[in-house]
């Protein structure tokens, strides 16, 4: 009889818990309802390195690259140049957040939880340790995890400021933030969930024009003076 009843509590015990939500990866913006990130604020030209916490846009940032990240004083949130080898190059107007370390990580916590959450992103191919995004459940502990280069490579050879997007749906709202870490990654966005656009490199012949125009203003402006 005892054993009927522990073994009927037991039962009870375990129908309580809580089913786990099935996760799922998302390689694409089309469809994405999930909260966006504007980085605008920190449209200064610095690099703005940080271990947080800080607040970015609706979320509170905080980092943990490898070795402190390649300066010592954590990760970017920010502007300024980062390579990222065969993925290309960032800089010019990009804003961006980079973990700016091979290893660590950096993450974005929400106060309330979503279903969904992505942003657009690069890494550097080929890394040690391999690019991961996690979703964090409410205690800030990862609760389901993504090898980026093994299930979604991202591939943009030689390019300025091109991003791909990546981000985590979860069947439940449970989903407070998102770690990502491992190959220098870096992401960015806007209020409207769409990344800056590339900045323009002018072409050698742009700047020996621009030059031009700007001789023959001067050049005009002191024949007036003479005048």
């Amino acid at each position: 009889m005892k054993i009927g009843l522990l073994a009927s509590a037991a039962a009870l015990a375990f129908a309580a818990l809580p089913a786990s939500a099935a996760t799922t990866l998302l390689t694409s913006e089309s469809g994405y309802a999930g909260p966006g990130l504007d980085l605008s604020a920190f449209a200064n030209g610095q690099y703005n390195f940080t271990f947080g916490p800080i607040n970015v846009d609706t979320y509170i940032f905080t980092a943990a690259p490898g070795g402190g990240g390649n300066s010592g004083q954590g990760s970017v949130v920010g502007q300024g140049n980062y390579g990222l080898g065969g993925n290309g190059s960032f800089g010019g107007d990009a804003i961006y957040i980079g973990v700016d370390s091979g290893s660590g990580y950096a993450q974005l916590v929400l106060s309330s939880p979503v279903s969904q959450l992505g942003f657009f992103m690069n890494y550097l191919p080929g890394s040690t340790n391999p690019p991961v995004i996690e979703a964090l459940d409410v205690d800030g502990n990862p609760f389901a995890s993504y090898d980026l280069s093994a299930l979604a490579p991202i591939s943009t050879p030689g390019g300025f400021n091109e991003f791909a997007f990546r981000g985590i749906s979860s069947d439940a709202t449970d989903i407070y933030g998102l770690r990502f870490g491992g190959s220098y990654i870096l992401l960015t966005g806007t209020a409207d969930g769409t990344p800056p656009p590339p900045s323009p490199i002018p072409e050698p012949g742009s700047f020996f024009a621009l030059g031009g125009l700007l001789s023959l203003g001067l050049v005009q402006r002191s024949r007036r003076k003479q005048a």
